[in-house]
Parts: C-alpha cells; sequence; structure tokens
C-alpha cells in the first residue's frame, strides 16, 4: 500500500510539472540592435545613426542648431569608467537653457510625439534613439489624448491646447488637442488644416563618443519659434544604465539614472521646463 501510494504522488507531481511546463512559453529576445549607417547633420558635432533621421520630424529635430551645442570633445579618455564618463557629461553639459521667455501662450506645436517604446526597446543598448525621454511614454498608450494631459490640466498644467502631427494620411495636416478638465470633461481631438501654434516643442538624441558603450544617452528638448526658427529653449540631459539583473548586459532604461540637476523622471519635468520659455496666460501657472 506505501508503495502504492509513492507512485500514485510521483505520478501526481509529473502530471503538475507537465502542466506547468504547458503554460511556460519561453519568448525568445530579438538579437541586439546595431546602428549600420551614420550620416552628419547640422544639429550636433557627431554622425548620427540615420534611422534617427529617417522621418520627417527627425530630420527637422537635427537639422535645429542651437545657441549652446555640445563641443566635439566630450571629455571622454579610454581609461574612465562608465561613471565618471557619465558625472563628466553631466556636469559639462547638462542642464537648462533659457534664452527667452514669451508670456500669454495658449498652446503649441508638439512636433514629434514620441512612440511608445516596448520592453525589448527598453533593453537594448541601441534600439532608442532618447531613451532618457522616450521611457517616459512607455507607460501610457500611444495616443494624442494621452499625451496632451501632460499640457493641458487645469488646474495643474494649463496650456489650452496641444497641436501635432496627424499620423493619418487620410486626415488634414494636424491634430488639435484641447478641452480636458480632471473630473469636469474628457479631451477632445479635432483634425485642422493650419495650425494655431506660434511655438513648438522637439526632441532629439544626442550621441557622444562611446557613450553607448558605457550604458549612457543623451538627449535634448528644443523649444523654438514657428515662424523664425529661433530657439528659445534647450534641456538637455543623460542617462545611464547597465546594472540591472536579468537583463541583457544590464542595460533596462526604465529605470536609468539622470543627471542630479535634472532627476525628475515623470513627464510633468517636460511642461516644467516647457513653462520657462513659454509661459500660460498670467495667473494660470499653478
Amino acid at each position: 500500500m506505501k508503495t502504492s501510494l509513492i507512485y500514485i504522488a510521483a505520478f501526481a507531481a509529473a502530471i503538475t510539472l507537465s502542466d506547468a511546463n504547458a503554460q511556460v512559453r519561453i519568448v525568445p529576445q530579438p538579437p541586439p540592435h546595431v546602428w549600420k549607417e551614420f550620416v552628419k547633420v547640422e544639429g550636433q558635432p557627431e554622425a548620427i545613426p540615420a534611422e534617427w533621421v529617417a522621418t520627417p520630424e527627425g530630420k527637422l529635430a537635427h537639422s535645429i542648431k542651437i545657441p549652446n551645442p555640445v563641443p566635439a570633445d566630450s571629455g571622454y579618455r579610454p581609461w574612465m569608467s562608465g561613471d565618471a564618463y557619465f558625472k563628466l557629461l553631466c556636469e559639462r553639459e547638462a542642464g537648462e537653457f533659457i534664452y527667452k521667455t514669451v508670456e500669454n501662450v495658449e498652446g503649441f506645436y508638439f512636433m514629434r510625439p514620441p512612440n511608445r517604446p516596448s520592453d525589448d526597446d527598453l533593453s537594448d543598448r541601441y534600439k532608442l534613439e532618447a531613451p532618457e525621454i522616450e521611457r517616459t511614454f512607455q507607460l501610457m498608450k500611444a495616443e494624442p489624448t494621452q499625451r496632451g494631459i501632460i499640457f493641458v490640466n487645469p488646474p495643474w498644467n494649463m496650456f489650452s491646447f496641444v497641436e501635432e502631427p496627424n499620423a493619418s494620411r487620410d486626415g488634414k495636416s494636424y491634430i488639435r488637442i484641447s478641452g480636458y478638465q480632471q473630473r469636469v470633461s474628457v479631451m477632445s481631438t479635432s483634425e485642422v488644416s493650419a495650425l494655431n501654434s506660434q511655438f513648438g516643442l522637439i526632441w532629439r538624441g544626442l550621441l557622444r563618443p562611446h557613450d553607448r558603450e558605457y550604458g549612457i544617452s543623451g538627449s535634448e528638448w528644443v523649444v523654438l519659434d514657428l515662424r523664425t526658427n529661433e530657439v528659445l529653449a534647450v534641456q538637455r540631459v543623460y542617462g545611464r544604465t547597465g546594472k540591472t539583473p536579468n537583463t541583457r548586459d544590464g542595460i533596462w532604461w526604465l529605470n536609468a539614472g539622470t543627471c542630479p540637476r535634472i532627476s525628475n523622471i515623470y513627464t510633468d519635468r517636460f511642461y516644467e521646463f516647457l513653462i520657462k520659455s513659454l509661459a500660460p496666460p498670467k495667473g494660470k501657472l499653478k
């Protein structure tokens, strides 16, 4: 009888293990992304991956000349550790640079809405152009109404509207997002043929010598006058990853460290930076 019980227990355990194995699906990770082609651009001294300028918005972003471009010499030296190089870039190059402030701005053109990165994107050293920016959009739907709440969300975020390129080829050129008020009204969208915005916000990746080898990525937000192309403000920041367990090479951009002067990783930092150069009507700032 005892022997029979042992066989029954072993059989039950085998069935349980078989069921568990049947439920486990090992999903292979895509091969590491590789930058294959590089091009020179006006916006920075290093040749950048051609894929960064593969769209009209990317091409525009990297054509912008800013008043304080990064120098050709990043300060990198072969004997540096990754931590030392990251610290150097943060100290020498990162920060917010406000050249002009415009008052009573009702809205603006969000010229290059970031895509929503996947987990595979965030665990790849080279896949994302500006991981430190793009990661912030991983936790929201890739929809204009979701992005719009970053800037149109009274009584906290006080722009009246945001405009974006219209991703639909069958519609009008732009999408206008407006009307949201928490617990009062939902965000509305409309397709429009012409912009109301006089000012724009755009982002771009920043490439420094040997940065991705050390798990470092750079990015810039640029605010500009759409009529004159004058640059009103720049925010430059670096992120660093490479020490996360259970990921390929320790890469996980979602929890990457950032420069001490710009340590907020949430979307409200984009709004806080923007209103330093494009201020909503007086009395409406939170």
